[in-house]
């Protein structure tokens, strides 16, 4: 079961269902976090270490949504490894210039 972004507004075209079935499938991951389901959060575990690595394409590899992941990021790149959202006050970047280490926790 899903709801799409039409629902009750429209039929659902092919794009709807994709984007209600993904929505459905944030949902039952984040319930089987909740349930302490063995082996649930580990998909979270290898974002967050791609994040703090700031590898992109891992990041989208690792999504529910790997092109619509590759082209948001391919929309806001920004100049250096960061992402647009934190741009030069990047955490992993800061560690990395001011303190000459790379970050190992986000």
């Amino acid at each position: 079961c899903y709801v799409t972004p039409s629902e009750h507004l429209s039929i659902p075209d092919f794009e709807d269902v994709r984007q209600g079935v993904i929505a459905s499938r944030i949902a039952a991951h984040a319930a089987d976090i909740v349930k302490g389901v063995k082996g649930a959060e580990e998909q979270d575990r290898r974002m967050s270490e791609a994040r703090k690595k700031l590898d992109w394409e891992e990041q989208a590899r690792l999504s529910l949504d790997p092109a619509r992941s590759r082209r948001v990021h391919g929309q806001h790149t920004t100049a250096g490894s960061a992402c647009s959202m934190c741009g030069k006050y990047c955490a992993m970047e800061l560690v990395d210039k001011y303190l000459g280490v790379k970050a190992t926790k986000c």
